[in-house]
């Protein structure tokens, strides 16, 4: 039977996957989406600035902390608040860690990171891309998707990611035990790692806490506004969709990394010395599979309810499943993985009942394979820098906030490290920040010459407008005249928003520019007014005799416009401001502090 699943999943993969081709073809000729509205070229320098946005966040949120464990040390930030409900040590953590460790960290950062992101991120998408809140998934059901059908696939996918939490981590366990059966089977239930006992009903309701309180609310609602909301459908206005989910899986397995399964101070020591662990990699490689899955089912559905029933099944089902074993029996059972085995006969049943709910794993399979798709080199580079910046740069801050602050007495580091760190953390933030706040990118999609005053097309370069250039060129002719009619005194009609696009009007002497642009910015329309200038006074004398005929003049002259694009909105007052913080303000920290 297992057999005939797995053939049977391969072969309709191809079917379903032509299916959703026509669909989605369908979809485009009938409906306007929000794909319609993406910029039509993007460059890697729009990548890489969408990538610096989202490793500012995590920068400044890891900063804030390390800052504030520093100046009032006494918060303990990575202790635990008491024993009176949790028991003993060793109570909540997949690495056999405190409970209230994770929680706190966990809890402080998530919140730290769900309201900058509110506040910036969020803010940054609905001022650069007019993004609302269904746009970022915040909906129950979708065009495509009913409420029930999100949740259904949401339970399926939980329970396909338990079945492979399941197989690494045994196979992880029987491999590093020495191939130990016992081994493998007591990591299915919660035992305590000092006196080898399963653990008590105090030390399992703690752990029910801990599965279905935090991590299956508390963590998809803080972390999960972040990743799925904000950062996945951010990177998807950038990167190709199997792309985005990749980015968005690989940034998400390094938070976890660093802050769910390093859980102490002195991250970027703990995660070297933890990276020589298989079941550390082992326990990632599982993260990285069920967040795969995710993203892909959120960027399929685009709501954010089934990656969170997908986080809550797994991460319940994984408590309940462990501590039914822990009830049940006193030492290794081989029959601990009958729930295990009862959810992959769901599955199996599930499958041969309704095989459309599969289509995400079907399309998460073909994205992942397909080279072109996926750009590895691209992946593990923009990784790479995500990394540094939202962990190793801070982690290094940590280091020597730590040592300062906890050895100073055996480390001989002097004060002026300190602020040293502390100025030039600050000034790489200030200068990231302009970076990603003055990235305001516009770029020329349509342009058509108008003869002055009669309106006729010169020449035209379409790409994006519907309608035949005489139409346009008579429109907007006839709108200026109207305009000049309704005001008391003349003037010049500059722009028409359509859409998220505006229609802009450059006028000259003899010729009018209508040109498609992303947004009516200084940069844009001083570089338009400028080559129209230089165009006019060179060819005055063929514009004043032009009667209609072919003049290629004109056609090189619009096709010069299209290729006009900016990626930076820096007037000159910011750019000295933004210079003079970045500079005099960590110095002056540094200075401060010696005095």
């Amino acid at each position: 039977m297992a057999e005939m699943f797995v053939y049977e999943f391969l072969v309709e993969s191809d079917n379903m996957a032509t299916a959703n081709i026509n669909n989605d073809a369908t979809l485009s000729q009938n409906a306007l989406t929000r794909s319609d509205f993406m910029k039509t070229e993007t460059t890697f320098l729009d990548q890489l600035v969408q990538v610096l946005e989202i490793s500012l966040i995590f920068l400044t949120v890891y900063s804030i902390i390390i800052l504030i464990d520093a100046v009032f040390e006494e918060l303990e930030l990575y202790k635990p608040l008491s024993t009176l409900f949790l028991g003993e040590p060793g109570v909540g953590s997949f690495n056999g860690g405190q409970f209230e460790v994770i929680l706190r960290i966990g809890f402080v950062f998530n919140i730290m990171l769900f309201t900058l992101t509110l506040f910036f991120g969020a803010w940054m998408r609905k001022t650069r891309d007019n993004w609302s809140l269904s746009d970022l998934g915040f909906t129950l059901k979708t065009k495509r998707f009913g409420t029930w059908e999100i949740f259904r696939r949401g339970i399926l996918l939980g329970l396909v990611a338990l079945l492979v939490q399941f197989v690494v981590m045994t196979s992880a366990v029987y491999i590093t035990s020495g191939y130990n059966l016992n081994a493998a089977l007591l990591s299915h239930t919660f035992i305590n790692e000092k006196t080898g006992t399963f653990f008590t009903s105090k030390q399992l309701l703690a752990e029910f806490y801990f599965g279905f309180i935090e991590m299956g609310f508390i963590w998809p609602m803080t972390a999960g506004f972040f990743f799925f909301s904000y950062c996945n459908t951010s990177l998807r206005s950038k990167f190709p969709e199997g792309v985005a989910n990749l980015l968005s899986t690989l940034f998400y397995v390094f938070y976890l990394a660093f802050f769910f399964m390093i859980t102490t101070r002195g991250k970027l020591l703990a995660f070297f010395q933890m990276s020589t662990n298989f079941l550390f990699w082992s326990q990632l490689f599982v993260f990285f599979i069920m967040l795969y899955l995710s993203f892909t089912a959120f960027g399929e559905t685009k709501s954010l309810l089934l990656p969170f029933t997908l986080n809550f099944v797994f991460n319940a089902g994984l408590t309940l499943f462990r501590s039914l074993n822990s009830l049940l029996y006193s030492q290794a059972n081989i029959l601990m993985i009958v729930p295990y085995l009862l959810c992959a006969l769901i599955v199996i049943f599930w499958y041969f009942q309704k095989k459309t709910d599969f289509s995400t794993l079907r399309i998460a399979f073909k994205q992942l394979v397909d080279k072109t798709n996926t750009e590895a080199s691209k992946v593990l580079g923009l990784t790479i820098l995500f990394v540094l910046l939202s962990f190793i740069f801070p982690s290094i801050l940590e280091l020597v906030v730590s040592l300062r602050i906890t050895e100073a007495n055996t480390t001989g580091l002097p004060i002026w490290l300190l602020s040293v760190t502390y100025g030039f953390t600050y000034g790489f933030i200030i200068i990231l920040s302009v970076i990603v706040l003055t990235y305001e990118p516009s770029q020329v999609y349509d342009v058509l010459l108008v003869k002055k005053p009669d309106g006729l097309p010169l020449a035209a370069r379409i790409k994006l407008f519907q309608s035949d250039q005489v139409l346009i060129s008579g429109f907007f002719t006839a709108l200026s005249a109207v305009s000049d009619e309704l005001e008391a005194r003349p003037s010049e009609l500059r722009s028409i928003r359509r859409g998220e696009r505006e229609i802009m009007i450059e006028e000259g002497v003899l010729t009018r520019v209508i040109a498609l642009v992303d947004k009516d910015l200084p940069a844009i329309r001083n570089a338009i007014a400028q080559k129209h200038r230089e165009f006019e006074i060179k060819y005055h004398e063929t514009l004043e005799k032009w009667i209609g005929e072919e003049m290629k003049e004109a056609k090189k002259f619009v096709n010069e416009l299209g290729t006009i694009a900016i990626r930076f909105n820096f007037p000159d007052q910011t750019k000295w401001l933004a210079l003079l913080t970045a500079i005099f303000s960590p110095l002056m920290i540094i200075l401060i502090s010696l005095l």
